[in-house]
């Protein structure tokens, strides 16, 4: 299959709060911290890189912290014939991707289509890349998924079970989420001017008339949140 070209934006730009919670100090950034001898946000990043149609990767970063995004990234910087840009955060993770997607947008070069994907992603995969792509130029959105096993329950403030909650038709999504562009981008702006505050961006993208496909997810594409995911990411490596 030939694929679309596509652009991918990274998301670094959280504040790590649960993580810094789990860490003995209280401190560190999940995205900056170590897996081997590079970084989660390196691993994060390096499999879209063997997709021949990446035109461009864009990363999200905090207010103060361009440097260690950079070192982050280590030689992802300067070894790959497609450009790699640094953009700001804003105020929440939808924020930091409506700035990413304005300033793809700003790029003659942005591609049909545009990955979103979690920095503190770092085991995902080539072929969940390729299949949620593949989704995607179908429907025009896509995101990977995998189905709740374990029971789900519904509590109350007091931590009290207070009634089940039927898991048919429920799945736990994943990124990389997969969007046509520009439409993600107007969805975004339009959700901006609304003063609307979303889940993620596949919510923005159905509320305004969109549809989105979930594709087999993986259960090893975790997200990094606490120290036991690093200490559990370190083993994997």
């Amino acid at each position: 299959m030939q694929f679309p070209p596509f652009s991918l934006i990274v998301t670094a730009a959280g504040t790590s709060e649960r993580f810094r919670n789990s860490s003995p100090d209280g401190t560190g950034k999940k995205e900056f911290a170590l897996l081997d001898d590079r970084s989660v946000l390196y691993h994060a990043i390096l499999p879209f890189t063997s997709v021949p149609s990446l035109r461009q990767i864009i990363v999200t970063y905090p207010e103060n912290m361009k440097d260690e995004c950079e070192l982050a990234l280590d030689n992802l910087l300067y070894s790959f014939q497609m450009p790699v840009s640094l953009v700001p955060g804003g105020k929440d993770r939808q924020e930091s991707v409506r700035n990413a997607l304005e300033h793809l947008g700003r790029n003659e070069n942005a591609g049909e289509y545009v990955a979103i994907h979690d920095g503190a992603r770092p085991f995902v995969s080539l072929e969940l890349i390729i299949r949620t792509i593949a989704t995607a130029t179908v429907v025009g959105g896509a995101i990977p998924g995998v189905t709740i096993h374990d029971a789900v329950k519904r509590v109350d403030e007091g931590g009290f079970i207070i009634g089940g909650v039927d898991r048919s038709g429920l799945t736990a999504v994943q990124t990389p989420q997969i969007f046509r562009f520009p439409d993600i981008l107007i969805c975004h702006q339009a959700a901006t001017d609304a003063q609307k505050t979303y889940v993620d961006d596949s919510e923005i993208f159905t509320d305004h008339g969109y549809r989105v496909a979930i594709c087999e997810g993986d259960l090893d594409n975790f997200k990094i949140t606490t120290k036991e995911d690093l200490d559990l990411g370190r083993k994997m490596v």
